[in-house]
């Protein structure tokens, strides 16, 4: 027996153990295989964050418009 054929057997039931490592962490973590280093959450912190700078400079932009009213009925 030489050692690529004992190898082979060796490197299989290694990729085995690995396949189901990573199914039990998608099953711990709830994503599917292509997603364990959070992409997805990463698109959508960075979708959350635009729209809080939106409504952040939407409530600063109607502040001032209201005291440019202010001043100007003065």
């Amino acid at each position: 027996m030489n050692q690529e054929t004992i190898s082979l057997p060796r490197s299989r039931a290694a990729i085995d153990r690995l396949e189901q490592a990573v199914h039990r962490l998608e099953g711990v973590m709830g994503r599917p295989r292509g997603d364990l280093f959070g992409h997805a959450d990463l698109s959508t912190s960075a979708g959350d964050y635009a729209d809080e700078t939106t409504r952040v400079v939407e409530s600063r932009l109607d502040a001032v418009i209201d005291r440019l009213k202010t001043i100007l009925e003065d």
